[in-house]
């Protein structure tokens, strides 16, 4: 679980440092993907981070086709979004998203889990499979805006999701349950001098669940996610830029189960502070980006009386590794090789009624190894994609072979 929030963390790490045109309108998840994961080059999906970015976006459709296959009509991590410029500095936006969106932000529904014991094991829930007869949320709706003036740019963005059910049998009595999710994020981007740029964001989630029966209590459950980020660069040349970041993301929550008598509990919760250095390197159409980061994560389960004692975890992440190579070989495709690697040492601290019961500390390690992505440029229209490395490969086996050649794909129109 504390990998997949390092995971979150890492892939809010989206930013820039270039003037107004030189952004390129294109881009999206399956380019920081070909990339190694990179958390240090320009793209459009900064805007789900940060809202203020949307100033540097205007008249932009864009989403994700997702990769693999899941629910629905396509694959998973799909979703689509798009900012329009309405003159005098303002630009207005939206996003829907679905309940397996790519990232840690006010677009994603229900973003951690919870622990509870089943059979006598921890298992891993999500908040809603808690809570009785309550829908998944999904189909989350975000809008948002931003204002660029002179060389700032700020933003603020809101997003909603919800769902209900409700139960009147025949022999009378009415039980309900909800789920809701609101989320507000806000931002800024601000030129300080020819060789500074600082760009702050934060980011609230506040997603809840309730179950409600025919007679007794209800069973309540609430959490809050804060999400704030701060990135500085110092542009040394035409060609080098360095990139220091750091990024904070705490959760927390509480349970009110219904019963005969209502018991009020803690959820658990959870604090990540990451830290990271980069570059980006460009000299004409290629570009070499990448870096260390650090991180530190903690989590905290409270002890549930004869079910499981406290559990504390530790997790200290270093070095982890993003790096990435992007090459613009001719007007239409672009070709992109990354590597990424991370290595992390946990500590468990299991503590019952009040007393030290165990430590435990292990060596673990994240997925490593490289990645390959592609670019077509078509006009305005974009496709990124995250290739299936395997496809190289197999060589003269892929003609007439079954296996996918694009992991994940990315789209986007920039509309003059």
């Amino acid at each position: 679980m504390i990998r997949r929030y390092i995971l979150f963390g890492l892939v809010t790490l989206l930013f820039s440092f270039s003037s107004y045109a030189q952004y390129k309108q294109t881009g999206g998840f399956a380019r920081l993907l070909g990339m190694g994961g990179n958390p240090y080059v320009v793209d459009p999906y900064v805007m789900t981070v940060n809202p203020g970015w949307g100033g540097y976006y205007p008249n932009f459709l864009w989403g994700d086709l997702g990769g693999g296959t899941g629910f629905g009509p396509g694959g998973t991590g799909q979703f689509a979004g798009v900012n329009f410029h309405l003159g005098r500095g303002f630009t207005l936006g939206g996003m829907l998203t679905r309940n397996d969106f790519n990232g840690l932000s006010i677009a994603k529904l229900d973003p951690g889990v919870l622990v509870y014991t089943g059979g006598g094991d921890l298992t891993l829930v999500s908040l809603t499979s808690l809570v009785p007869n309550v829908v998944p949320l999904n189909n989350n709706l975000e809008l948002m805006g931003a204002y660029k003036t002179g060389n700032t740019s700020i933003g603020l963005g809101v997003a909603y999701a919800s769902t209900t059910a409700e139960a009147t049998p025949s022999a009378g009595g009415t039980s309900s349950a909800s789920a809701s999710q609101i989320g507000v994020n806000a931002g800024i981007v601000t030129k300080l001098s020819g060789n500074f740029m600082l760009d702050l964001g934060a980011s609230l989630l506040l997603p809840s669940a309730t179950f409600e029966p025919a007679t007794g209590s209800a069973t309540e459950f609430s959490q809050t996610y804060i999400l704030a980020n701060a990135r500085f660069f110092y542009n040394y040349s035409a060609k080098l830029a360095f990139v220091p970041t750091i990024i904070f993301v705490t959760s927390s929550g509480t349970a009110d189960i219904g019963g005969a008598t209502t018991t009020s509990t803690d959820l658990t919760s959870m604090t990540l502070i990451a830290f990271g250095v980069g570059i980006n390197y460009e000299v004409g159409d290629f570009l070499l980006a990448g870096g260390p980061s650090f991180a530190t994560t903690s989590l905290t389960i409270p002890e549930n009386t004869g079910q499981w004692p406290e559990l504390s975890q530790s997790v200290l992440s270093f070095p982890m590794w993003n790096l990435g190579a992007e090459w613009n070989m001719n007007e239409w495709f672009v070709a992109r090789l990354g590597y990424v690697a991370s290595t992390h040492k946990a500590t468990a601290d299991i503590e019952e009624s009040g007393t030290e019961a165990g430590e435990f500390i292990t060596t673990l390690f994240g997925p490593s190894g490289a990645t390959v992505g592609v670019g077509f440029r078509l006009g305005n229209f974009s496709l990124d994609a995250t290739v299936n490395e395997g496809v190289l490969r197999q060589g003269l086996n892929n003609i007439g072979g079954g296996g996918p050649t694009f992991a994940y794909l990315s789209a986007s129109l920039s509309m003059p």
